[in-house]
């Protein structure tokens, strides 16, 4: 509503909290402004390496043995790498590196860079 004497012809909507509403023929919006909402992302969605993972079906595990002064493996391989189907398991572990929790990209990584390393001395058949 207007608060001048005078008859308003028309009445024009004006932001809250600023001169404007001092004016007359104004009013302002029903509530308070709305305030820009800074959302979480959305998860993404999960890869075929964390879904195989978790399923067990990646022969791997987290290596939990202390070395001493010698920098020690990430991973533990229960199948040696080079006995892997490489078509099966190399993808999956490349699909493996757009995740972004700690112990799956870890696992992806290291996996990856194990597998490139033993695919040289693998011969193509």
């Amino acid at each position: 509503m207007c608060h001048c004497p005078c008859p308003c012809p028309r009445i024009r909507t004006v932001p809250p909290f600023s001169y404007r509403t001092l004016q007359c023929c104004t009013r302002t919006p029903d509530g308070p402004p709305r305030l820009p909402v800074f959302r979480r992302k959305r998860c993404p969605c999960r890869s075929q390496f964390r879904m195989y993972f978790l399923r067990g079906d990646i022969p791997i595990c987290r290596n939990y043995a202390r070395g001493g002064g010698r920098p020690r493996k990430f991973i533990q391989w229960q199948v040696p790498p080079e006995k892997l189907d490489f078509q099966r398991y190399l993808p999956l572990f490349f699909d493996g590196l757009c995740e972004t929790t700690f112990p799956y990209r870890e696992f992806a990584r290291n996996g990856v860079r194990d597998m490139i390393s033993k695919a040289r001395e693998k011969q193509v058949t």
